[in-house]
Parts: structure tokens; C-alpha cells; sequence
């Protein structure tokens, strides 16, 4: 009797062992992710979160920390004006950028529903208004303000960004105001967690993208590394 209750602590100390190893490793890739994305790497911290997600598909920092970074890598290829050919098909910068920042929204909602922390609320449903405002989709973007507002009333850049959403949804979206208006509000409070719309094939599209950017963007700094470590060697000749 005894030795059944010995080998069963040490299964119990095994297995938290291995789970403390992994909530180690689970940490660690957020930290390196962290590094990344604070050095300017956003695309390499990206998939450093995607890879503690992996481990722990709970852990609301790395899906709020993959929010911030997805929607950076949107801005980034968003500005790039570079277009991509997948699948034989010209892909816009303007067109994989929504769809990043489709993910990125997705992933703050993945926190927002699964937290009860105000402030954090706060910040993730004011992140979800700014991924879609940067797509000019404008009456989502003021839904996600909307409550984002109700977890912080004095925050003046989520009322502005509010205001501005709100002054740019076309007329003919915005109703006349009846009673029909009221019960679309309505509905919308009823479903104010609700995560926003993701289609998962869009999702593997920008993953694949972004890959793709990666690559890209490796070669290009192979290229400036290369006309540097050239500059260097012609300067040494012009050196007093």
C-alpha cells in the first residue's frame, strides 16, 4: 500500500515538473517575442507568440501581445505599397493588410472574452475599433469603441476615435434613427462580448503572407547588409 502511494507522487511530481517546464518554455518564447517586437522585429515576434500559443492556447497575454504585433505588421504592409503574387494571383498591400488586420482584431477578441479585468477590456476592445478603423470599416469600428468605452468613459482618444468612426459610417447605415435603429443597438448590447467575424480561411492567407513578407524582407536585408559590408571595404582606400 505504501509503494502504490509512493509511485503515485511521483507521477504527481513528474507531471508538474513537465508542466512547469512547459509554462517555462511558454514564457520565455512571450519574452523573446517581447524583444522582438520592441527591437522593431515586429514579423519575427509574431511568430514567436503564435509558437507560446502552441504550448498554451490560453494564454490571453500572447494572444493580446500577437494582437499588437499582427496590427503593426498590418501598418508596416499597409505603407509598403509592395504587392505580392500567391497562388498565381496579385495580392494589394492594402488587401493583406485587412486581412492581418482581421487576425489581429480576432486575437484581441480572443482576450476580451475570456478576461474580466476592466482595464484590459478596455484596451482590447479599443484595439479592435483601431484594426478595423484602419480598414474603414466604420460602424464596427464604432461598436468596438462603443464598449470599449463603457469599461473606460474618461479615456478621450477612444471618444475621439468614437466620434470619428461614427461621423464616417455612410448615412444610409446609420438609419433614421426609429425605433428600428433602437433595436439594433439593442441586439448589439445583447452580443457586446461577442468576438468579431473571422473567416479561417482568410486567417491561413495571412500566415502565408506573412511568411511570404518574411522572406522577402530577409532579402532585402541581406542586400543592405551586403552594400554595406561593400561600402566599408572602398571607404578603407579613401581613409586619410
Amino acid at each position: 500500500m505504501q509503494l502504490s502511494k509512493f509511485k503515485y507522487l511521483i507521477i504527481i511530481i513528474l507531471f508538474s515538473a513537465t508542466s512547469f517546464v512547459f509554462a517555462q518554455k511558454d514564457a520565455m518564447n512571450i519574452y523573446d517575442g517581447n524583444k522582438m517586437y520592441y527591437g522593431g522585429k515586429t514579423l519575427e515576434s509574431t511568430n514567436l507568440y503564435r509558437e507560446a500559443l502552441k504550448i498554451n492556447p490560453n494564454n490571453q497575454k500572447a494572444h493580446f501581445n500577437l494582437g499588437n504585433s499582427l496590427y503593426k505588421n498590418a501598418l508596416e504592409i499597409k505603407a509598403s505599397k509592395q504587392n505580392l503574387i500567391q497562388g498565381g494571383k496579385k495580392i494589394t498591400s492594402d488587401s493583406l493588410a485587412n486581412l492581418v488586420f482581421d487576425e489581429a482584431a480576432g486575437s484581441f477578441a480572443q482576450v476580451a472574452n475570456s478576461i474580466s479585468n476592466k482595464d484590459t477590456l478596455h484596451q482590447a476592445w479599443h484595439n479592435i475599433g483601431n484594426c478595423y478603423l484602419q480598414k474603414k470599416d466604420y460602424q464596427q469600428a464604432f461598436d468596438a469603441y462603443k464598449k470599449s468605452m463603457k469599461y473606460d468613459p474618461k479615456d478621450e482618444e477612444t471618444r475621439y476615435n468614437m466620434a470619428y468612426a461614427l461621423k464616417n459610417i455612410p448615412k444610409d447605415k446609420k438609419g433614421g434613427g426609429g425605433s428600428s435603429n433602437q433595436k439594433e443597438e439593442d441586439k448589439k448590447d445583447k452580443n457586446k462580448n461577442s468576438a468579431p467575424q473571422q473567416n479561417q480561411m482568410n486567417k491561413e492567407q495571412a500566415e502565408q503572407l506573412l511568411k511570404a513578407l518574411m522572406n522577402q524582407e530577409k532579402k532585402l536585408q541581406d542586400k543592405r547588409k551586403q552594400k554595406q559590408e561593400d561600402a566599408g571595404k572602398t571607404s578603407v582606400d579613401k581613409d586619410w
